[in-house]
């Protein structure tokens, strides 16, 4: 029984063992993790929670207080930052939803994985509208 359950430092090396490059999958990030080919707790962990805080503290914090909106390339990049993190948004759920198949843990995560891809994609369809909403209020100031 004990040898059923994995310690913290074996799951640790699990997740970050699995971004490895590997002889027979290798190719495009971007594509292994849309394939649901990255295991189901570096895909959440990694794509669907660290990688769209950081994104996001970065755009509010860093990005958005030196853009002037009433510049082309303001308005543009509030356009382009929208449409980004809808794609991301799509690209990480999926690969959420696909990842689900390949996990041998509890039934019990997998499902809740498949609620927070659903959540997930509705999310990132949300904070597009929001970032394109507040682009244009603030071109009516």
């Amino acid at each position: 029984m004990a040898s059923a359950k994995k310690g913290a430092g074996r799951r640790a090396a699990e997740l970050f063992s699995a971004l490895a490059p590997k002889k027979a999958q290798g190719g495009n990030l971007v594509l292994r993790v849309m394939r649901g080919e990255l295991s189901l707790t570096v895909t959440f962990w990694i794509f669907c929670v660290s990688v769209p805080l950081v994104a996001h503290l970065l755009f509010s914090r860093v990005i958005y207080p030196i853009l002037d909106v009433h510049t082309w390339y303001g308005s543009s990049l509030f356009i382009i930052w929208a449409a980004l993190s809808l794609l991301y948004g799509a690209v990480a759920c999926l690969g959420l939803w696909r990842s689900r198949k390949n996990f041998r843990g509890s039934k019990t995560w997998a499902d809740l994985a498949g609620l927070f891809a659903a959540a997930g994609a509705a999310g990132a369809a949300a904070y597009a509208v929001m970032i394109l909403t507040s682009w244009h209020m603030l071109l009516n100031l």
